[in-house]
């Protein structure tokens, strides 16, 4: 009689084990052993004592997540290794987990408004996977299709931060995408992820930063506003300051005289800073006019401005602005914006403004001076309107007087 041959069993690398715990659940975790190497993931999934008809459909129910898991784990564990297990638990991640995990702490100092904009993002992204029902997704699973959606999300998605529901500006919609380019880039160099499909999406189909919302006030404006009465007298001042130097709020609020420096040849000062939003070291020279809005030294390391929130700086600015008869929204950062366009309105080089602006590209401030030659298009139509105006005002005179002559 002629044996049959025993069926070489293929260990698994990776098995579905239980623990069980003082409350009676049962703790399930994967065992990974490879190539000598042995491994555990717990997968924080729990099984209850079977009690009930119920509590047995909700163990079935559990066992298959977990054996979902324990499939990826081994399509993973085949095609990249043992060694790259802690990636692998990574990239197997929800994607909304990951980034307020990993993005949103990375090893290195970030500053607060990137942490804001890490914030609002992760939440941004969560919303749109409740729109496409798929809230857990992982990294691995983001391809082109789901990096398309999310743009698409973004073009009409509403602001949900604020009592009133309207939709976002086109400039935060794509500081959105950015900011989730930028996660998946940094996911890439952590060994997390092969690449970012969003590289995969054309430049055309991304969205694009909206010049127009780049509002400023023009020279006369700022003659105006220093005319005008404001209920802050520290927000005017500062406001005046950044208007006349370029500086961010954030960097309004930690000037100190310790950044204030005098010039070479002895008959000028300048600031030299390092910026709070990008941490580059900008370098303004003080003109006689922003040091009539510097506030007496308090101290070497006291800030020379106190200033409100942003949002109560909007309400003062508003107020203010509506006093002076500017019907524009002005925010505080527009001062900024203000100080970029008079720099190249009285003829500065774009180089040297990037410079006094403390841009890293010139590309950045390239936009400030395509918003000049838009303004400069649009008082070239003005001035046709005008004369237009005027030569059907003189055809008008010239019908009346022949209509005269013939009566």
């Amino acid at each position: 009689m002629v044996r049959k041959k025993k069926q070489i069993k293929i260990k698994e690398p990776v098995r579905l084990r239980e623990k069980r715990l003082k409350d009676g659940n049962r703790s399930l975790y994967l065992d990974i052993y490879s190539n000598g190497i042995r491994k555990y993931e717990y997968l924080k999934l729990y099984l209850v004592p079977e009690l009930t008809e119920a509590e047995k459909d909700i163990n079935k129910q559990t066992l298959k997540i977990a054996e979902h898991v324990k499939a990826e784990r081994i399509l993973a564990l085949q095609s990249r290794g043992v060694k790259d297990w802690d990636y692998i638990k990574k990239s197997s991640m929800p994607v909304v987990a990951w980034l307020e995990k990993e993005y949103e702490n990375p090893p290195y100092v970030i500053s607060t408004s990137s942490k804001k904009w890490r914030k609002q993002t992760r939440k941004m992204y969560a919303n749109y996977l409740d729109t496409i029902h798929k809230p857990n997704m992982t990294l691995e699973e983001i391809d082109k299709s789901v990096c398309r959606g999310f743009i698409a999300y973004l073009r009409t998605a509403s602001n949900r931060t604020t009592n009133e529901t309207r939709q976002i500006s086109q400039t935060t919609a794509q500081k959105y995408m950015m900011e989730m380019i930028s996660a998946l880039n940094f996911a890439v160099r952590e060994g997390v992820l092969a690449s970012n499909p969003f590289k995969m999406i054309p430049a055309i189909e991304r969205i694009s930063r909206d010049d127009k919302e780049r509002e400023f006030l023009t020279i006369d404006e700022i003659k105006t506003l220093m005319k005008t009465p404001c209920g802050r007298e520290d927000v005017k001042i500062a406001f005046f300051f950044s208007c006349f130097t370029g500086l961010r709020y954030s960097d309004v609020l930690q000037l100190t005289p310790r950044h204030i420096f005098k010039s070479t040849d002895g008959n000028g000062e300048y600031i030299n800073l390092k910026m709070a939003k990008t941490k580059h070291t900008v370098i303004v020279p003080l003109s006689d006019e922003a040091k009539k809005w510097l506030p007496k030294p308090k101290g070497n390391g006291v800030p020379f401005f106190t200033l409100p929130t942003p949002s109560t700086i909007g309400l003062v600015l508003k107020h203010w602005m509506e006093k002076a008869g500017i019907y524009k929204h002005i925010t505080f950062h527009c001062a900024r914006h203000s100080f970029a366009t008079m720099m190249l309105t009285l003829g500065t080089d774009i180089y040297t403004t990037s410079k006094l602006l403390g841009h890293h590209h010139v590309a950045t401030t390239e936009i400030y001076a395509k918003v000049i030659d838009k303004k400069k298009v649009e008082s070239m139509f003005n001035l046709d309107k005008m004369f237009n105006s005027v030569i059907e005002k003189g055809n008008e005179n010239e019908t009346n007087v022949e209509n005269k002559t013939a009566v």
